[in-house]
């Protein structure tokens, strides 16, 4: 019998209330589950400790302005021993390229321990923007081309990726694009009358009452800049000149990027507002999203966008912007397209500019939908999805069997760099 590969998986902690998070539970326990004949799995994550609820290796690392570099070598050794392995990160490119790079890495033992070679280094990037001439920026392409295998969320990110790096897409590339999954046994759609049923949003630490004839509007989002609140609360703002409006926000932080509280004021919003933090099981999650008539996906650019694709799932419509991967999963009716574009930050990000009027227009749309028009794409249940993730896993082994310490510099990747 063969040796179990050591695959750790790099993200946010697999107990904490994001998006990577989740990636990396379903992932982890999925290859736990169908692979582990194949895989002796682990994960290492930030903002969340570990949990018996999980039965894998668990790792939690100390934040700081260089993320994961000094504790990985002995993680590393920990877990693996002297194994050859597989690194998978979960995580956003600009966040890599100490990693793809060693070159680049500000410890010098660190840098020295990826310079041997110790795992195969493998990628799943949240891609939710395009730098100029639709491609990455200079940076970002330099970190995906030190990587052996890349993944994108959307054949969107997909395009800008071939695009940057002047390959074609086929699987010799290493280069798939593979949506996240959603688990429709928790959210799916439980009708119209749920809230009234309920007649509170009972789900949260301490339960509000909503009113039969309230409109109630949905946000959920991290408290960072590309999350725009400030639209969020614009487009609420207008809404409640025709609706006896209550909001519900779930975030991690009411004070960072955004002062949630001062929006409310700045924007005349004083009513019985709700702004949830920290962790929310699923299920009180997708009972969170069925109370609601409409939720905002306020993102300036996604990835996946689970907020998006969970509200789908429970069959409340979620007006998002056109712009990014989530449109690909989305009905288009619900879809907002920007009025222009504009440049950010270090990494040249494209991001879009939106009229509130297109917004209020979606919405109005959006609530004259017919149930079935609100489904999630069938493409998004993990029951569909698992087999081709489960085939790019083993073509990687495959790969990785050929080749386990990438000596040569044979990876999948290695025709571009």
């Amino acid at each position: 019998m063969n040796e179990k590969i050591p695959i750790l998986i790099f993200s946010d902690a697999v107990s904490a209330p994001t998006g990577l998070a989740r990636i990396t539970r379903d992932i982890a326990s999925r290859l736990h589950e169908h692979m582990g004949d194949v895989f002796d799995v682990a994960t290492i994550g930030y903002g969340g400790s570990s949990s018996s609820k999980f039965p894998w290796h668990q790792y939690a690392w100390t934040f700081n302005d260089e993320w994961i570099i000094h504790d990985l070598p002995e993680v590393w050794y920990d877990f693996a021993g002297g194994r050859k392995g597989i690194f998978m990160s979960i995580h956003d490119a600009g966040r890599m390229v100490w990693f793809a790079r060693p070159e680049t890495c500000s410890d010098p033992a660190v840098a020295k321990f990826l310079k041997r070679k110790p795992f195969a280094k493998w990628g799943y990037f949240p891609i939710d923007a395009t730098g100029p001439l639709d491609k990455l920026s200079t940076l970002l392409k330099a970190c995906l081309l030190g990587y052996d295998r890349i993944l994108t969320y959307t054949k969107w990110a997909e395009r800008i990726v071939i695009n940057s790096l002047g390959i074609s897409a086929c699987d010799d590339a290493g280069l798939w694009n593979l949506p996240h999954g959603i688990d429709t046994a928790i959210f799916y759609p439980r009708g119209k009358k749920f809230r009234q049923m309920f007649g509170t949003l009972a789900m949260l630490p301490k339960a509000v009452s909503v009113a039969p004839d309230e409109f109630l509007v949905g946000m959920v989002a991290t408290n960072q800049a590309r999350k725009d609140f400030g639209l969020g609360m614009a487009i609420c703002h207008e809404l409640a000149k025709k609706h006896k409006l209550r909001i519900w926000i779930h975030t991690d932080q009411l004070d960072r990027h955004w002062s949630l509280p001062y929006l409310f004021s700045d924007f005349g919003l004083l009513g019985e507002h709700v702004v949830s933090t920290g962790l929310i099981d699923d299920d009180s999650m997708a009972k969170l999203y069925s109370c609601c008539d409409v939720t905002l996906g306020i993102g300036l650019g996604e990835g996946f966008g689970f907020p998006i694709f969970e509200s789908l799932a429970c069959g409340v419509p979620c007006v998002h912007g056109g712009y990014g991967g989530a449109p690909e999963y989305m009905p288009r009716e619900l879809i907002v397209k920007p009025k222009a574009y504009r440049m950010e930050g270090i990494f040249s990000s494209v991001r879009p500019v939106f009229d509130i009027g297109a917004w209020l227009s979606a919405i109005d749309t959006a609530l004259g939908l017919q149930p079935e028009k609100l489904y999630l794409h069938g493409d998004l249940r993990w029951e569909q999805l698992w087999p081709r993730w489960e085939a790019w896993f083993r073509k990687g082994v495959h790969d990785f069997n050929g080749d386990h310490s990438r000596d040569q510099g044979v990876g999948t990747l290695a025709q571009v760099r």
